[in-house]
């Protein structure tokens, strides 16, 4: 059920109108990931920024028993080599499991024995060890192994551990385990050097343990290549839900726009990231003449002018973190409030991964057009002035809706179980086609990805996350051809007629659109497996991000960090890497479990993220060459039980010699001044 289209303000609506109809047209229209394609050839960003905090700065690495002044760097706070031993016969353990009187003791040398085992040296390339690459193969999974290093620090402190294991595992310092094992642990460090000692279980297949140290608490940062960074006001206090930062920036003229918790436009300054204004479109604004009437739409209004207050303490500066979770707690009761004015258009689900504001918004230039997981909709002028607001729910899925929308042929077009058409100029709903069932918790054919349009003979379409293809003009599903689906996390993407889609997360997909459009189209998918199982993974090797496709090549990065290129005439694989990108991954951390950020060429160059502030730079070709690996150490949520390294989920927005990247907290320009 739909809720009445409400135009804010008429005159708007009817200038609106002309501008659509004269100027749109020659407005470049851009959103998730610019064009949907991930190139960005009019920008030449930079290849290299750092943030490191002075604590990560000091400490240094090393296998062996040196001075003080001695060992190697750890900027990025990997170590990048260890004493390895095992297989050891042992179990997973628990996480109140002290170390035993060997364990506690350990101080190895490179070819001290343990046992009959011996401890070798293992040079790593990245943060991941990989104990089935390291060691001997087991012959049962009743074993551990050991990784054993020195980190120097000079001074005492408390540190922030990233720690990624498949089957669980101990980590001992000095000796001693941590106050609490976790995905964020808190470790501390003694003045001098610190003996490191992790055993880890393995699972099934998998055997493996990342760990990435940061800073913890308040920090003093040195930084590189950083114009400005500018915090944002909706990171969320715990490690699931909304608040990550999920969507990418849009750009118009001089201004930033981005969409942020749980209902919030928020535009910035491109010169210096100074916040300009914040415009809210929940559903107190979509609130219908006969919405208002209702008793409980008073009691709304008041809360709204709470949280407008705190709207402009964020603007002027002022606000404090316990401002921002104050507003979190008001917008939750918002959403209670509007419930009891409207139980049918005003009841959401569960608040999906993403979030309710984990979306791209879409521009063409003139207007900017947001939407927000729970079903609303709504078109803003560049001064933030709503134009219209429409609800139209659906029902729940698991993880939520997490599809940015597309502009295409003045159509406004989103997805939920249904792909929905609306006129960008008014918001009046055009057309409605089911994708998926109505009902169920993981209907068939469900997919998360964004919408990406695409031109056949000079008709516009949409290609969708679960192979669909529906006209634009009105709205007939006119093709398909791939396997049925099940919650493909990735976006398709068009290059010149390919339409490549990444099926089940798995398997490269590529169809050839026809010059003409037809109906059905036919289509023939080339399907091409990607194997991963000479690598690592976490639950399963999926690839979240998109692929990107330059000159012939397709280069697929999955939520390891895995990157595969691949020959789209040949179908063959070029080559695979593991990247060094730091990743961090686990189930509950929400849309942030594991690398999801897609590729983008800018500058000649590839940028590849991972979600834990790392990038890395190579050029594009057959042959894998890195030009650079950054890393902006940044620590959110200070002094609360969820503090941890900030997480970065959104997709990289390039415009000439910057870089604009956003993470859960911060909105970061890299490059000049």
């Amino acid at each position: 059920m739909s809720q009445p289209l409400r135009i804010s303000n008429p005159v708007v609506a009817l200038l609106a109108i002309m501008l659509f109809a004269t100027a749109s047209i020659a407005q470049p229209i851009t959103g998730w990931r610019g064009d949907g394609t991930g190139k960005y050839p009019a920008a030449d960003p930079p290849i290299a920024w750092s943030q490191t905090s002075t604590a990560i700065k000091g400490l240094r690495y090393s296998i062996e028993k040196t001075p003080a002044d001695a060992g190697a760097a750890m900027a990025d706070g990997v170590i990048r080599q260890w004493l390895i031993l095992g297989p050891m016969p042992g179990t997973k353990g628990q996480p109140e499991d002290d170390a035993t009187p060997e364990e506690s003791a350990a101080d190895p040398q490179a070819g001290d024995k343990w046992g009959d085992k011996t401890w070798t040296k293992a040079d790593l390339d990245t943060a991941w060890l990989d104990f089935n690459k390291l060691l001997p193969k087991r012959e049962n999974d009743e074993v551990v192994a050991y990784a054993f290093t020195r980190v120097f620090a000079p001074a005492a402190g408390k540190f922030r551990l990233n720690f990624t294991a498949i089957a669980g595992g101990r980590l001992y310092i000095n000796g001693q385990k941590p106050k609490s094992m976790g995905a964020h642990m808190l470790i501390d460090l003694a003045k001098g050097w610190n003996r490191i000692l992790l055993r880890i279980a393995p699972a099934d297949t998998d055997w493996y343990a990342v760990p990435v140290i940061h800073a913890a608490g308040k920090c003093d940062y040195e930084r590189s290549g950083i114009a400005w960074r500018t915090s944002l006001p909706a990171v969320h206090p715990g490690f699931y839900g909304g608040g990550m930062g999920v969507g990418s920036p849009v750009i118009v003229g001089d201004n930033i726009y981005l969409l942020s918790e749980p209902h919030d436009l928020i535009c910035l300054s491109k010169a210096d990231g100074k916040l300009l204004w914040i415009r809210r479109a929940s559903f107190f604004e979509a609130a219908t003449d006969a919405d208002q009437k209702d008793p409980a739409y008073a009691d709304a209004k008041t809360l709204t002018g709470k949280i407008d207050s705190i709207n402009a303490s964020v603007i002027a500066g002022t606000a404090s973190p316990a401002h921002l979770e104050e507003k979190g707690k008001l917008e939750a009761q918002l959403q209670k409030q509007m419930k009891q004015v409207n139980r049918a258009t005003f009841s959401p689900g569960p608040i999906p991964d993403v979030g309710n504001s984990g979306l791209t918004p879409a521009t063409d230039g003139k207007f900017i057009y947001a939407f927000f997981t729970d079903g609303l909709s709504a078109s803003f002028t560049l001064d933030g002035q709503i134009r219209w607001i429409r609800v139209d729910p659906h029902a729940a899925v698991e993880h939520g809706f997490s599809s940015s929308p597309v502009l295409a042929e003045g159509k406004f077009i989103v997805f939920m179980r249904d792909l929905m058409a609306f006129d960008a100029a008014t918001g009046k709903p055009l057309w409605r086609t089911p994708l998926v069932a109505e009902t169920g918790f993981n209907p068939g054919a469900w997919f998360h990805g964004s919408l990406i349009s695409a031109d056949i003979g000079g008709q516009k379409v949409i290609a969708t996350g679960n192979g669909a293809i529906v006209r634009v003009s009105d709205g007939k599903l006119i093709g398909n051809g791939l396997k049925p689906t099940y919650q493909s996390v990735s976006s398709p993407i068009i290059d010149g007629r390919q339409l490549l889609t990444i099926s089940n997360a798995m398997d490269l997909s590529i169809r050839t659109l026809p010059v003409a459009i037809t109906d059905p189209l036919p289509l023939k998918p080339r399907e091409i497996p990607i194997d991963l199982k000479a690598f690592p993974k976490h639950y399963l090797p999926w690839h979240l991000a998109s692929p990107l496709v330059h000159e012939g090549l397709a280069y697929l990065l999955n939520n390891a960090g895995i990157l595969t290129v691949i020959d789209l005439q040949t179908t063959q694989v070029i080559y695979q890497r593991m990247l060094d990108l730091d990743p961090f991954q686990g189930h509950n951390e929400g849309a942030s479990r594991g690398i999801g950020i897609s590729p983008i060429l800018a500058g000649g160059h590839i940028y590849l993220l991972g979600n834990n502030g790392a990038c890395v730079v190579i050029e594009p070709g057959r042959v894998f060459k890195q030009m650079a690996k950054n890393k902006l150490e940044s620590i959110v949520m200070l002094n609360h039980w969820s503090e941890r390294q900030e997480r970065f989920i959104a997709n990289p927005v390039p415009e000439g010699n910057r870089l604009y990247l956003r993470g859960e907290e911060f909105l970061y320009c890299l490059g000049g001044k």
